[in-house]
């Protein structure tokens, strides 16, 4: 998530005017060791440790039991932009030009990808392969092991941030060069998203349309669906194999954040306060999820909960059917800018330089046990 900000805007801001607010009994612990503003997250995939990456230049690991930092990542030049996580392995990208990759268990770099001419937006990774996006216009993509780079893919007329691989991934392998059927998707703030085969350096579609930059993509469970959102406030989807516009979102009143598709719904967050249900055959929006007072950075669909963050320094959860709010984690003192839920914890990750570890168990319990006390309440006063 990082902004090409400058130093002065990276400092770690003041806390808010000081107000007698009790202490959120949700509130686990806060942890202090980055110097600047933590810019993005990602947990291991057994759970066991939460990376964040900072504007301090560094990364740290975070040991999801002991609670405390077990790893620092040290050696980018600049700060960190994005963090992907594998079973053995951490990959980073930054504006000083680079992707590293680094060891999980010891936090040692291992390999520094050279090749990208200007700050490095996005990193994800598939099996043996890294892909990268730059404010330089390209995407590239790197063999994880040697570091060599495999593929430049060039078209995009301005920085390129949001990827998305639309592989056989979904089903358990890895994405392959050799495979036609593997795509990559790439959105730019030239207005356009482009998809990319995987044996050559050619661009099979152009998605135009919108009249804003591209700040997210996501797919369908089918792969045959492309969403895509943009600072236009609107979403578009999208063939995907043709690139013929299929349906139009509108409503929000600000860039698109993210979105996520789950089954025949998708969620989406906007720079309005606001985040959205929409159906995805009709285009309805059939939700607005109201109680943020700054932007929505990121959003989370898990069990009939959208998790949300925002620059209001809250994490709010709603429940999707009805629009209510379960829960407000309140504390941080600058916008939070990330989160990750694992093992009935929030992990979320803010400006004001700090991690924070919250409750987030009993969550659909909150208003049943205040509609049961009212009720016991009623009857105790017959």
């Amino acid at each position: 998530m990082g902004s090409g900000i400058s130093k002065k805007q990276s400092e770690t801001p003041p806390c808010p005017t000081k107000r007698k607010n009790k202490k959120d009994a949700h509130h686990l612990k806060s942890l202090t060791e980055h110097t600047e503003g933590i810019n993005a997250m990602c947990m291991s995939p057994d759970g066991s440790t939460v990376v964040t990456v900072s504007e301090d230049t560094t990364g740290r690991l975070w040991d999801t039991k002991t609670e405390e930092c077990v790893g620092l990542l040290q050696g980018h030049k600049s700060y960190i932009t994005s963090v992907w996580v594998t079973e053995r392995y951490i990959f980073t990208s930054s504006a000083d030009k680079t992707v590293r990759k680094w060891n999980l268990e010891s936090g040692a770099c291992i390999k520094t990808f050279l090749g990208h001419i200007s700050n490095v937006n996005r990193v994800i990774c598939s099996g043996d392969l890294v892909f990268s996006s730059s404010y330089d216009k390209t995407v590239k993509c790197w063999h994880a092991d040697t570091g060599e780079c495999l593929r430049t893919f060039r078209g995009h007329r301005l920085s390129v941030t949001p990827l998305l691989l639309v592989s056989d991934s979904s089903r358990g392998a890895a994405c392959d060069l050799e495979n036609n059927d593997d795509i990559l998707i790439s959105g730019s703030a030239d207005s356009t998203a482009k998809s990319w085969g995987m044996n050559s350096n050619e661009c099979l579609v152009t998605y135009k349309g919108h009249a804003g930059a591209v700040t997210c993509l996501a797919v369908d469970g089918k792969g045959k669906t492309l969403f895509t959102g943009s600072a236009d406030s609107t979403i578009r989807s999208w063939d995907l194999l043709t690139g013929a516009p299929i349906k139009t979102f509108t409503g929000h009143q600000g860039a698109i954040i993210q979105i996520q598709v789950v089954n025949k719904l998708m969620y989406s967050c906007s720079a309005d306060h606001t985040a959205k249900c929409w159906v995805v055959e009709f285009g309805d929006c059939t939700r607005t999820y109201k109680g943020h007072k700054h932007t929505i950075h990121s959003l989370f669909f898990q069990e009939g909960l959208l998790f949300t963050c925002s620059g209001d320094s809250t994490v709010k959860v709603f429940e999707s059917k009805s629009g209510t709010c379960k829960r407000t984690f309140t504390g941080h003192c600058g916008p939070v800018n990330c989160f990750t839920v694992t093992q009935g914890k929030l992990y979320t990750g803010s400006h004001d330089a700090s991690m924070r570890i919250w409750n987030c168990t009993k969550l659909r319990d909150d208003e049943d046990d205040i509609y049961n006390n009212i009720q016991e309440n009623g009857r105790a006063k017959k």
